[in-house]
């Protein structure tokens, strides 16, 4: 049997889809939901235009949601009319409405809101986002990335309706024993997959080299019914049809034109008989309509053998509809399957492809397609050993290799780092991987395996690794992690977070002129986290935003405590730059300061030099809100970032705040005495002051003074103090000493 090919010829049939995709904004904060709309309004996506729809309350987005059963994409915020109003509203959605294949994102910035983990297990969301975190282009990124999920969603669902229906089809054909009930059932059979109603023909001949006039029409319906039982040539006068009908028969191939398609069967079931299927058209086919066409041509093929056409649906269950590589699903079913033999030699490896959805945004989505269908055959090129490759999820490949030897970042060099050819140009693309092996799995079943490999992938992600191999230490650390998360959130949302405040003073004198807020975190189990840890642990998670502004108005309670005491001197807080470009931020800091009745001239942000480059283009005009307000912006961390010193006479800053690393080098180090002296002088020249930390010695603070430096802080002034401890100490505190009594 050679099967005929699905062949567009003469006028080209047009898709019908619609002309924009639909996004629901649920929210009633009117000012920022009309930030959204802002930030929304020039985005488009596959050539189409994105309608932004609105809601201000749960009961209002019912009504919406009805009137647009298409809607791709649902901004919900959890909390409106009711605290739990978002959540209500997404049962509602997916049990009340039963819509499964909308994209719901969920955005919080109010307190009192379920951990994450109990949302996402509890709640059938796709995402969920603090509103902080959500600059334009983040957000912009969060839509893209959503509708085209929802509508390779809507494909797949629309091909699992096409796949069932054709086991239908197949299960009727199969009563049919004689060629004409045959015949009139697969005219019936196509025009219900299509849902055409205007009706068709089956021809027959021996052979149509000689003209498709002689070709006997054994089967009619709809408009053409008069037709049967009638030679092609007697009953149609459409000169330009016939053309395409012979066309179809000399390539034996199926052909579409403008108001019909023409489907070409020869199979040894027609016991040497070739067929023409002739069916009118009253609407454009869809790419869907092809693709189930030409699963249904294969069926008509068969013929009586419809066990093994429906063993072949079944099959194409296991693949992704879009580039054709087998899916999770697949890999899954193989993974239960492995015999006991291969067990011990079986590796899954899990590929995330980096900054996919930036290069979707540039080049398109057929090009991502295709940069990973050659990341596919590159992967078949390089593995000698017997694989499966599957596709997990966009950006993020499986591959199952069975082989005894192990691998090794150098020896994945050219998939880490690997040069695919797309169109004959090369693009080279990073890649991150994580290594399980699955005989360490035995007893697991075959899904739990699977999230193993991606947590494992995050991790490596999440720590700027190529290359990761599973074990039972980052099994545990995987597992404290999620443990530390749950911890964390409940301490943020429980405001357990607190200041201690570190002294800035004058190196010249030693008089005090400020300090800086430092969030210390006190673990139930007695013990302090460390900084570093659950501050970037908090960033990864979309916990800090709501850290930061616990830890402002900590800030602004700790400033009015001391100037009761009669110590007048600013604090400085450390911010994000994801924080301050919110078009709401500076709002709602003034309305704290006024809640709490602080002076703004007294409250510093420190941003660290990394996120005020990263945000620079949305974060200069804030600045220079900020500015004028009198409050003062420092750098943090300044040289360990990008150091690029363009953006500094730009940005409305104040201070820069030289990193200890520096400090501590500068003695043995002749280059960093140098970058040190550098910045100092580059500083003065820009109005601007500098400020070091990490001071531990007399030396140190001798050798700042000499390069110019005016202002420090470190240990050997003080260490961070909780509020009663700091009152203390400026008690005993000698300015002239720069040290306590």
């Amino acid at each position: 049997m050679n099967a005929a090919k699905l062949e567009k010829q003469h006028t080209p049939l047009l898709e019908r889809r619609s002309h924009t995709y639909k996004v629901l904004s649920v929210e009633d904060d009117l000012d920022y939901q009309e930030a959204l709309i802002n930030a929304l309004v020039t985005l488009n996506y596959d050539d189409k235009d994105v309608e932004i729809l609105t809601a201000n309350s749960a009961r209002e987005a019912i009504k919406v949601i009805a009137k647009n059963p298409d809607i791709s994409v649902i901004l919900l915020d959890v909390i409106m009319e009711a605290d739990d109003a978002g959540l209500r509203l997404v049962d509602t959605i997916r049990d009340g409405i039963g819509n499964d294949l909308v994209r719901i994102v969920l955005l919080t910035g109010q307190s009192g809101v379920a951990p994450v983990n109990d949302i996402m297990k509890n709640y059938d969301i796709d995402d969920y986002w603090s509103k902080p975190d959500l600059t334009h282009d983040h957000l912009q990124t969060i839509i893209l990335s959503n509708l085209r999920t929802w509508h390779h969603l809507k494909d797949m669902k629309e091909a699992r309706h096409g796949m069932q229906m054709l086991v239908e089809s197949s299960q009727r054909l199969a009563t049919k024993r004689d060629i004409l009930a045959y015949t009139q059932s697969i005219l019936e059979e196509v025009s219900q997959l299509l849902n055409m109603k205007t009706g068709g023909i089956v021809c027959f001949s021996n052979g149509f080299d000689h003209g498709v006039e002689q070709a006997l029409i054994v089967a009619a319906s709809g408009d053409l019914a008069h037709y049967s039982h009638q030679y092609l040539g007697n009953v149609l006068d459409d000169k330009e049809l016939m053309a395409c009908i012979s066309k179809a028969c000399q390539a034996k191939q199926h052909v579409f034109i403008e108001g019909y398609s023409i489907l070409f069967f020869a199979n040894k079931e027609l016991e040497g008989k070739e067929c023409i299927l002739l069916v009118k058209l009253d609407r454009e086919l869809l790419p869907n309509d092809l693709n189930l066409l030409q699963v249904m041509c294969e069926n008509i093929n068969v013929g009586f053998r419809n066990v093994a056409l429906h063993g072949k649906l079944t099959e194409l269950a296991y693949f992704d509809p879009v580039s054709g590589i087998h899916n999770k699903n697949w890999l899954s079913r193989e993974i239960k399957n492995m015999s006991l033999v291969d067990l011990p030699y079986a590796k899954l490896l899990m590929l995330h492809v980096e900054d996919l959805s930036h290069t979707e945004t540039v080049f398109g989505t057929k090009f991502v397609d295709q940069l990973i269908q050659s990341l596919y055959s590159h992967l078949r090129t390089y593995f000698t050993d017997n694989i499966n490759i599957a596709l997990i999820d966009r950006d993020t490949l499986a591959v199952v290799v069975y082989t005894n030897q192990e691998y090794d970042e150098q020896k994945l060099e050219p998939i880490i780092h690997a040069n695919l050819s797309i169109e004959d140009v090369t693009h080279s693309v990073d890649i991150v991987i994580s290594s399980i092996d699955l005989a360490f799995f035995d007893h697991y079943e075959a899904e739990q395996i699977i999230s193993a490999g991606e947590s494992a992938l995050e991790h490596a992600k999440r720590h700027g690794l190529s290359f990761l191999v599973y074990s039972e230490a980052l099994a545990t650390a995987i597992s404290e992690r999620y443990a530390l998360l749950k911890d964390l959130r409940d301490a943020v949302v429980k405001d357990q977070i607190e200041i201690y405040l570190q002294p800035k003073v004058s190196l010249e004198n030693g008089e005090l002129i400020g300090f800086e807020a430092l969030a210390r975190w006190k673990h139930h189990s007695g013990s302090y986290i460390p900084p570093d840890q659950f501050i970037t642990l908090a960033e990864s998670c979309g916990l800090i935003g709501r850290l930061d502004e616990n830890i402002m108005r900590r800030s602004c309670v700790a400033l009015k405590a001391l100037i009761e005491q009669g110590i007048h001197v600013p604090i400085s807080v450390n911010v994000t730059g994801g924080d301050v470009v919110r078009p709401d931020y500076f709002e709602r800091l003034e309305a704290l300061f006024r809640e709490l009745d602080v002076d703004s001239q007294l409250i510093e942000l420190e941003i660290t030099e990394t996120q005020l480059i990263e945000e620079k283009a949305v974060i200069c005009k804030q600045l220079d809100v900020l500015k004028k307000s009198g409050m003062k912006v420092n750098i943090d961390d300044f040289g360990t970032g990008y150091s690029s010193l363009a953006y500094l006479s730009s940005l409305a800053l104040s201070t820069l705040k030289i990193d200890r690393s520096f400090v501590w080098r500068m003695a043995d180090s002749e280059k960093d005495w140098q970058i040190l002296k550098m910045i100092i002088d580059l500083a003065q020249v820009l109005g601007l002051s500098v400020i070091a930390e990490g001071i531990e010695t007399d030396i140190q603070r001798q050798n700042l003074i000499d390069l110019g430096c005016q202002q420090g802080q470190g240990y050997l002034f003080a260490r961070p103090m909780p509020l009663e401890q700091v009152i203390s100490w400026v008690e005993g505190y000698s300015g002239s000493l720069g040290r306590t009594q």
